[in-house]
């Protein structure tokens, strides 16, 4: 769906939440690679608020580290989220 999204030029924002690098650790996927090709940009929460208080865990792509404030601005700013 985010590829679709974005090869019609469709602004996407994938939010790599902690709970889903953790998961990506376990289980690499190589497609992600893929994501900023096409236009998908991936965004991670900055370590040291709330629950997020421990060092990043490692992110298997390129992406912005974001900042609660930003978070949010993107969440309020968005068309549309998708919880997979």
């Amino acid at each position: 769906m985010l590829l679709t999204g974005a090869a019609f030029g469709q602004a996407t924002t994938l939010w790599l939440t902690p709970p889903a690098l953790a998961t990506l650790k376990l289980c690499p996927n190589d497609t992600l690679m893929q994501l900023a090709d096409f236009g998908v940009r991936c965004v991670t929460e900055k370590p040291g608020r709330g629950e997020n208080t421990t060092a990043a865990t490692p992110c298997p792509v390129s992406a912005d580290p974001l900042g609660y404030d930003e978070l949010l601005s993107l969440r309020t700013q968005c068309d549309q989220i998708l919880v997979f």
